[in-house]
């Protein structure tokens, strides 16, 4: 195992043992490659991680092992690490690699309309929607006014509103599930104080 220079601990920070597959961070800090990889992948990965230690943004991972290519653990963890460098670093990235991240950022989108935040947003967008429409009717006679154009705004505002009831009806069974958990163990409570 190679340390650098100036680095005289080499025990992770993380998960207290000795470092395998040791890596620096761009912070100068030392860590194992799998214990600073299961970190990134537990937090969000849209954004880099901060150092454990010293909550630095980490650019940069710097792998401070050989490369033997017998060790397919090694190889995964290398292939991790490329990875990360190649999203955080700063470097330009190909488009096959944005393509490559679409399932993510989509999984997110879900998320993010499931809340309160994205249900306002996607009212507002069915607000601009309908004055799009609104406008396209006052702006143009109504003898001309293009048919496969309203019929289109029609469709995506009927789909928008479904959604909208749809993400409702899920955030109401959800608070309801969990006003009845409280419900109930407040009860439980109760009756195991007065027994």
């Amino acid at each position: 195992m190679w340390l650098p220079a100036g680095n005289t601990d080499n025990h992770c920070p993380v998960c207290l043992q000795i470092a395998i597959y040791p890596v620096e961070t761009n912070c100068g800090h030392l860590f194992c490659a799998p214990c600073l990889i299961s970190y990134w992948k537990h937090c969000s990965w849209l954004d880099a991680i901060s150092c454990p230690l010293c909550r630095q943004t980490v650019n940069k991972m710097c792998h401070l092992f050989r490369e033997t290519r017998t060790d397919c653990k090694e190889t995964e963890v290398l292939k991790h690490v490329r990875e990360y460098n190649k999203r955080y670093s700063g470097a330009p990235r190909q488009v096959k690699d944005y393509l490559c991240d679409t399932p993510l950022f989509l999984l997110f989108l879900g998320r993010w309309l499931g809340n309160m935040g994205g249900l306002v947003c996607l009212f507002l967008l069915r607000v601009a929607v309908c004055g799009f429409g609104a406008a396209m009717s006052l702006a143009s006679p109504p003898e001309t006014l293009p048919g496969p154009l309203s019929s289109v705004l029609s469709t995506l505002d009927d789909f928008v509103v479904v959604f909208l009831l749809l993400i409702c009806i899920i955030n109401i069974n959800q608070q309801m599930g969990q006003q009845r958990t409280r419900t109930h163990s407040v009860t439980q409570g109760v009756l195991t104080d007065t027994l």
